[in-house]
């Protein structure tokens, strides 16, 4: 090899290495929305101190979730789990007094474990209610869902907590494994868009009181508020709503034909875990809209979403727990004047399932 093409290599070697340095250190100390560096305690701690807190773009809702369990001084007397379409269940609903709504967006059956997982690892015992939000998704053996691995505690939280309730070790989908951060390019252009957005303040964690209806927050109890425009009924609202054509491809439900067994199996040691701890066990469905319901269900284009629903109420019937709700809006007279978008019920809407 003569001395020019080493020099060819060698200078295209250091090219190649300045750029992954640059990719992963941008990634690393911007770092935007807390993939790598979850940066949500402040912004736990303002909500435990009962502010209603402004919801930042991005946050990472399952950290958020973890240090707000890490922050808890005692344990509520009753939790909320589940996916976003469970997050207007708190004390105005329910009439519980001492609640809080841990739900996550796009809840797996992974978040469930998970979720609880925090709870045992902090006070080493579960609340006395648990509400558990449960969406078709979850049963699905190919949801796409991977949020609960992001980070570590979390993580070990739900594999812990899902071992000590089936015996069994949780096996991770290699398929589900998450792109990594530090190299990742999307992420890097993400990081650089808000590095010029924000400025410095981007390096800083998001932490503040609520003063504006134009923003999503967080309540004290847990549960969220929309921005006005979505958390009250209009004309704009509901012409979103009803501008759907399809089956719902939500975690590509679509595709799914049937209640997995073994997630079934699983879901139903959690269940039977809970029980045995003396815990009272409710199941909430949140309707889709009318809308999304004459597609999935009418025309049945979401073949497993009665499968599910069905499964549940012999669930429910076999364990003696009270389930609430259905995928059905029809059942409780309900249009889609009430619904925020084709799958998440606004606050009134949800307040009518769960009292029926």
């Amino acid at each position: 090899m003569n001395k020019d093409l080493k020099k060819f290599i060698l200078v295209i070697g250091i090219y190649l290495l300045g750029i992954v340095g640059l990719i992963c250190g941008t990634n690393y100390f911007v770092d935007a929305s807390s993939t790598i560096n979850p940066k949500h305690d402040k912004m736990a701690k303002l909500a435990l101190e009962g502010n209603v807190i402004s919801l930042p773009e991005n946050y990472n809702h399952r950290v958020f979730q973890r240090c707000i369990v890490d922050n808890m001084e005692t344990l509520p007397s009753a939790i909320v789990i589940g996916s976003s379409r469970g997050m207007y269940l708190g004390k105005d609903i329910t009439g519980i007094e001492d609640i809080y709504n841990n739900c996550v967006g796009g809840a797996s059956i992974e978040d469930y474990f998970g979720l609880l997982g925090l709870y045992q690892n902090k006070f080493n015992e579960l609340p006395e209610t648990i509400i558990i939000e449960v969406s078709p998704w979850v049963f699905y053996k190919d949801n796409p869902e991977n949020r609960w691995i992001e980070d570590k505690e979390y993580k070990n939280a739900c594999i812990d907590f899902y071992k000590e309730v089936t015996g069994n070790t949780l096996k991770i989908n290699k398929n589900l494994e998450k792109e990594n951060p530090y190299l990742s390019l999307s992420y890097f252009r993400y990081n650089v868009e808000q590095l010029l957005k924000q400025g410095t303040a981007v390096f800083e964690e998001v932490a503040k009181v609520s003063d504006s209806l134009e923003e999503m927050v967080d309540n004290p109890d847990g549960t969220i508020r929309y921005r006005y425009a979505l958390e009250n009924e209009s004309e704009e609202r509901l012409e979103i709503v009803k501008n759907i054509s399809g089956p719902c491809t939500y975690q590509n439900s679509d595709k799914m034909i049937k209640v997995d067994e073994k997630i079934a199996e699983s879901f139903e040691n959690l269940i039977d875990y809970l029980l045995k701890q003396g815990k009272e066990l409710i199941l909430y469905v949140q309707p889709f809209s009318v809308t999304q319901c004459e597609y999935a269900l009418e025309q049945n284009l979401n073949p497993a979403y009665p499968l599910v629903y069905d499964y549940l109420v012999n669930l429910a019937s076999e364990k003696e727990i009270p389930l609430k709700g259905n995928f059905d809006p029809r059942v409780y007279g309900i249009g889609d004047e009430y619904f925020i978008d084709f799958m998440h019920l606004d606050k009134k809407g949800t307040a009518i399932t769960w009292n029926d």
